[in-house]
């Protein structure tokens, strides 16, 4: 490996058969008392480029539609779960919030018709997320609230088995952490064991399963009584690690995402520290985070919200190597700012922009090379929030 980098690298400083200057050949020489991660990495960065297609819209419609995640089926389809709240006064909250799901033909570029998956008919059915085990099982884990009282009645998980067709029935998981975090589930093959993350009370943790079926086994993540930690999404990145971005819910400039990182596969946690997402340490909303094992890079995705005009509010792609990243939380590699569809000058409809952008950006692979990702945006219509689903696919060359 060190020699062929060393090998590519030598061929880039000949010009017709001669080198440039002798000195060279000292320089390629110290290289190679790099580290071979460094060297790994290096080669890995060379190695692709990264854009994305434009906007366009998944559900554009008078109903609330937000917050969910993407689960891709044997097919090569893929199914989101989302947050419906039915009706012009469908809002942010509200008693008539249930889960519904559609469907992405990426042949076709094509959204399916909207389907209700579970509905209580009496709460708030929100804070949708999950994944999908490598035998197909989808994982839901949803909680039912109170709008009026600001309370939570129940945490809950279904799954389906049959590419969401049918679910079972409501299950607990009975630990202490509850409210589903942003990020997806995902496998840890060091431990053969599926992990999610949670938050409830100003703490995060992180949840086990072998096959999604149970939820038992739990470990704290972080605790801090002077941050206000929330939204969490996580992803393993081989040898034992787990990397973890946080929302800081103080809702305003200089309060970035926050990174904690485990080197025990999740049993326990460095304290959370400060990341560059979003730029500028500007307030970093619902954090999205996958790792790509081909190339041994995580991917971030977040929205900033508060501390910026509303027509300045972007979604933002960072991409890192693992073993630049941990331990180095203000080591990410910002690769796209995408401004928010309703500011863009050729935004052609009756949105008004006069609410902050919502984000929530949910992720999933299409195929080796590409990525769909699942957003919402709103503004304030009729009186309450309007919400819609738009999307763009990642695409690596």
């Amino acid at each position: 490996m060190i020699n062929a980098v060393f090998n590519i690298l030598l061929n880039r400083f000949l010009f017709k058969g001669r080198l440039f200057h002798a000195g060279c050949v000292a320089l390629f020489a110290g290289l190679l008392t790099f580290t071979s991660c460094n060297l790994r990495r290096a080669t890995s960065d060379n190695q692709w480029t990264m854009h994305t297609t434009e906007f366009r819209e998944a559900l554009f419609t008078d109903d609330h539609v937000s917050e969910g995640f993407l689960a891709p089926l044997d097919d090569g389809s893929i199914m989101l779960l989302f947050r419906l709240d039915p009706g012009i006064g469908g809002s942010h909250v509200g008693t008539n919030g249930y889960i519904a799901k559609m469907t992405y033909d990426p042949a076709q570029d094509k959204w399916g018709e909207v389907e209700t998956v579970y509905n209580s008919h009496r709460y708030d059915d929100r804070n949708i997320h999950g994944g999908v085990t490598n035998d197909g099982r989808i994982v839901m884990f949803f909680r039912r609230y109170i709008p009026d009282g600001r309370i939570t009645e129940g945490r809950y998980f279904i799954y389906s088995d049959d590419n969401g067709e049918t679910w079972s029935g409501l299950q607990t998981s009975g630990v202490i952490f509850g409210i589903p975090g942003t990020g997806q589930m995902f496998y840890n093959p060091d431990i053969r064991k599926y992990s999610t993350l949670e938050y409830l009370s100003g703490k995060n943790g992180i949840l086990f399963s072998d096959d999604g079926s149970a939820w038992e086994e739990s470990a704290l993540v972080a605790e801090d009584d002077d941050v206000e930690l929330t939204e969490i999404a996580g992803a393993w990145c081989g040898d034992g690690r787990i990397i973890a971005l946080i929302r800081d819910n103080a809702g305003r400039y200089g309060y970035p995402l926050l990174q904690v990182e485990s080197y025990d596969n999740g049993q326990t946690w460095s304290q959370p520290k400060q990341t560059n997402i979003p730029p500028d340490k500007h307030w970093g909303g619902a954090p999205q985070l996958i790792y790509d094992s081909e190339r041994d890079l995580l991917i971030a995705l977040n929205s900033d919200r508060y501390s910026r005009p509303d027509e300045q509010n972007s979604l933002f792609i960072y991409t890192a190597s693992p073993d630049n990243v941990m331990g180095n939380p203000e080591n990410w590699t910002m690769q796209h700012e995408l401004l928010r569809p309703w500011a863009r000058g050729d935004f052609e409809g009756d949105r008004p922009l006069n609410l902050n952008l919502y984000g929530y950006p949910a992720i999933a692979p299409i195929n080796e090379k590409e990525y769909l990702v699942v957003f919402t945006e709103r503004s304030r219509m009729h009186g309450t929030e309007q919400a819609d689903l738009y999307y763009f696919r990642l695409i690596f060359d």
